[in-house]
């Protein structure tokens, strides 16, 4: 009698799968750049409970940091800061002055707010992630600064990491052509990128390697700007 081991769903075998792609260098960069120094400035003038929350704003900037124009990564980066500040502020607000039951149906708001938001797209996924994680943070989290400050705080480390995210050259972006403004640095390879997944995938119709090449097109399309992107007119 021969027994046959169950296949693995393919969804957890994606999962679980290594997932091979190029080094978004220039993120790893800005990430070392992002949250250390902030601190050590912060410890340096007294104040290391601030500089832990501006390390924070910049950790939550660093996972926002994806590839795609400056032009995009403001609104990619900033919008969910301000929703991670304001979820600070009122779950810092509610936490000191409600107790156990009006605290928790506050959280509960601030979680379904954050869960209708989300459903608007990456950005707003972004900025319900960080909505509800900020309140809870500020509601639980024992610090002598008051909201104001935490929220300012909070603003400042993704502000900081947001200033290296369009100051600093993307490598690869010298292109020598004056007519690309620094703002499109990266749209344009990434409108590429999904083209050449589109062509990958109908390559790959009908075999097994389709499932993959599904799998990267999604990830191709997820890292393209979703602003209008100039492109010449198709004539038939």
């Amino acid at each position: 009698m021969t027994r046959t081991t169950p296949a693995v769903p393919l969804w957890l075998a994606h999962a679980l799968r290594a997932q091979r792609g190029p080094v978004p260098w220039s993120a790893v960069v800005r990430g070392l750049l992002g949250g250390g120094p902030l601190l050590a400035a912060a410890i340096l003038a007294g104040r290391p409970t601030l500089g832990v929350l501006a390390a924070v704003g910049a950790m939550f900037a660093g996972i926002n940091d994806r590839p795609g124009s400056r032009r995009a990564s403001v609104s990619r980066i900033g919008v969910p800061a301000l929703a991670g500040a304001t979820g600070l502020l009122v779950g810092t607000s509610a936490g000191e002055h409600l107790p156990a039951v009006p605290l928790t149906l506050v959280l509960t708001g601030c979680g379904l707010v954050a869960g209708a938001v989300s459903a608007l797209g990456p950005v707003g996924s972004a900025v319900g992630i960080q909505l509800l994680v900020g309140a809870a943070v500020g509601a639980g989290m024992p610090l002598p600064e008051p909201g104001g400050q935490r929220a300012l705080a909070l603003l400042a480390g993704a502000g900081w990491l947001l200033l290296l995210r369009l100051a600093l050259p993307t490598p690869g972006s010298r292109t020598g052509d004056s007519r690309l403004d620094f703002r499109f640095d990266g749209e344009r390879h990434a409108v590429a990128g999904v083209y050449e997944a589109v062509a990958a995938l109908l390559d790959a119709t009908g075999t097994p390697a389709a499932l993959a090449r599904r799998a990267a097109l999604t990830a191709a399309a997820a890292t393209t700007p979703r602003t209008p992107w100039p492109c010449p007119r198709l004539r038939r």
